[in-house]
């Protein structure tokens, strides 16, 4: 963003009346490292005559930019310019934007924040990270946006058909028990078994004799959680017998086996939902 573009900084500046948050990012190459590593509602961009600077190649027009913003992210995308001649040669790229059109700031500005406004409560993300705000909150609090983009992939595959046979829930959730460990490792919860990244089993027993400190239902969270989890993440290897398996319901690889066959059609929803029991829980400490 230009300094001197008083319009765009009269926009950023009245945004919080309206109860949005603009993050400013100067050059392509700020807004690509913020796109990589945070999740955004959407995108608002700068159509400018002059190139964009920044790692992305030979960028030479306003439709490069757009085409390479679309690759790095899913959000919807807003363009600003009160260059005619863009508005001119982009009619057919004006189709396809969000809107359907550019945004003359110093004519449309009060159209924008509703239009911005009424596609983030459309997106399906927003939707989910609303309706467990809470839990999405601490899930930031707790690392770098990896625990939140895992979360969110999570409850948005819990609404397609596949969720149930999709043999990569365990390891995901697995994953998420990781830093939850970790967490509880830092403020003290974890003692004993302070979780050193492999042994979730012994914390998972440990909180089971915190009755003082962890709710009942909250135990049988964390066992359930972990021992689907953990034997969920192994995978039978290519070649072996497959009645070997069904006949050593014990074994830890016949819980992926029955994933994979929808032969327990609600066990990766069961383990999401204790998940957020457990994730609701630890937002509360």
């Amino acid at each position: 963003m230009n300094n001197g573009d008083e319009s765009l900084w009269a926009f950023v500046t009245n945004s919080n009346l309206q109860k949005l948050n603009i993050v400013v990012c100067n050059t392509t190459k700020e807004c690509k490292n913020k796109l990589h590593k945070d999740n955004w509602d959407a995108i608002i961009m700068n159509a400018e005559p002059k190139r964009m600077e920044g790692e992305i190649p030979q960028i030479q027009n306003l439709r490069d930019v757009y085409i390479n913003l679309l690759k790095i992210c899913n959000s919807p995308i807003f363009v600003v310019t009160a260059n005619e001649s863009i508005k001119r040669i982009d009619k057919g790229l004006a189709r396809n934007l969000t809107g359907n059109r550019f945004y003359e700031l110093q004519k449309s500005s009060s159209q924008l924040y509703e239009d911005i406004k009424e596609e983030v409560e459309n997106n399906e993300n927003y939707q989910i990270r609303k309706e467990y705000e809470q839990i999405f909150d601490f899930c930031l609090s707790i690392d770098d946006s990896k625990t939140d983009v895992l979360l969110l992939k999570l409850l948005k595959n819990l609404r397609n058909n596949d969720f149930t046979n999709d043999p990569l829930v365990p390891a995901n959730v697995r994953l998420i028990l990781d830093q939850v460990m970790t967490y509880l490792s830092n403020i003290g919860i974890l003692h004993d078994n302070t979780f050193n990244g492999s042994n979730l089993r012994e914390c998972s027993i440990e909180l089971g004799k915190k009755g003082d400190v962890v709710p009942y239902h909250i135990q049988r969270c964390f066992h359930l959680c972990v021992d689907v989890a953990n034997n969920g993440n192994h995978q039978i290897p290519i070649g072996e017998e497959e009645y070997n398996y069904k006949k050593r319901i014990g074994n830890p690889l016949y819980v992926h086996k029955q994933i994979v066959n929808r032969k327990a059609p609600y066990l990766n929803r069961a383990l999401v939902y204790d998940l957020l029991n457990i994730l609701y829980w630890c937002s509360t400490l």
